[in-house]
């Protein structure tokens, strides 16, 4: 087990899992995507009419407001697509069902998430974007140092691995149980902004330690939390600003699946990165 590095989520395996359950088997292309944005791996979907970004020439991209797909679909959308943005996953997950838009374009674990609940849609093409997501403090905050050193500790003891396997199972595995649940009583509380829901990074849901909400990031989160004696309180805010919540003090640490990016870096500081994501394209079956 490698505890001090980043799991690769596009394993061949988890891709398999995830995006595809029983249903389709991957393949996959080197072409590059549109307006040369970059390399793309395809599968084929022979019960989707859309296959690739290409085939949205025309057509609706949905992707939600602040995002790195947001800013993926414009510079890589096809000619005559258009770009619809919305405040929050549940808008563009229904936007998608009714059909005011052709497809979502955003990050990898959220729509793999969709179709592992969801058999109406698919997964169609992924966008290897080197992406990596990162806890954000507030710029010069003294509590970088200690975040860092609690995402080490929870990687060096297993817990990391534990909670990867509970939402990233292997393909042809069962998801894992977790870790074992803390009974630190904490005597301190963070505030954490978070953008819900999310799934299956941040969801509502019984969750650690009491906590109203679940999920990947506020799972790993806590855990963190419990080995510097503290507890967590959840905030639900939009994403579109979530870093100005940080800044005006609303919170403390924000966990919701932010990329790191140099422009992002200026506003606030990053823990290490605890996950990689790439984005990826969900369409309707049929």
């Amino acid at each position: 087990m490698r505890h001090n590095a980043l799991r690769p989520f596009l394993a061949a395996g988890l891709a398999a899992s995830l995006l595809f359950g029983a249903a389709a088997c991957g393949s996959e292309s080197d072409s590059a995507g549109s307006d040369g944005g970059g390399g793309s791996d395809t599968t084929e979907a022979p019960s989707t009419a859309v296959k690739s970004l290409a085939d949205l020439e025309g057509k609706t991209i949905g992707v939600q407001t602040g995002t790195t797909g947001e800013t993926y679909a414009n510079e890589n959308k096809p000619e005559g697509a258009e770009v619809k943005s919305f405040s929050d996953t549940d808008g563009l997950f229904g936007a998608l069902e009714s059909g005011d838009i052709d497809a979502i374009l955003q990050d990898l674990p959220v729509n793999a998430g969709r179709v592992a609940e969801d058999d109406s849609v698919a997964v169609v093409e992924t966008y290897k974007t080197d992406e990596q997501y990162g806890f954000a403090v507030e710029k010069g905050s003294d509590s970088l140092a200690d975040w860092d050193k609690a995402l080490q500790d929870v990687r060096d003891d297993g817990t990391y691995d534990l909670l990867y396997a509970k939402y990233f199972p292997t393909d042809g595995d069962e998801a894992g149980p977790g870790p074992d649940a803390s009974d630190v009583e904490g005597s301190k509380t963070f505030r954490v902004c978070s953008d819900i829901p999310y799934a299956p990074m941040e969801f509502e849901g019984e969750g650690p330690r009491g906590l109203q909400y679940t999920g990947f990031d506020i799972d790993l989160l806590d855990a963190m939390a419990a080995t510097l004696d503290a507890n967590l309180e959840i905030l639900d805010v939009e994403f579109d600003g979530i870093l100005g919540n940080l800044a005006g003090g609303t919170c403390d640490i924000v966990a919701s699946s932010l990329t790191i990016t140099d422009e992002r870096a200026q506003e606030v500081d990053f823990t290490e990165p605890y996950f990689d994501a790439d984005q990826s394209l969900l369409v309707k079956v049929g």
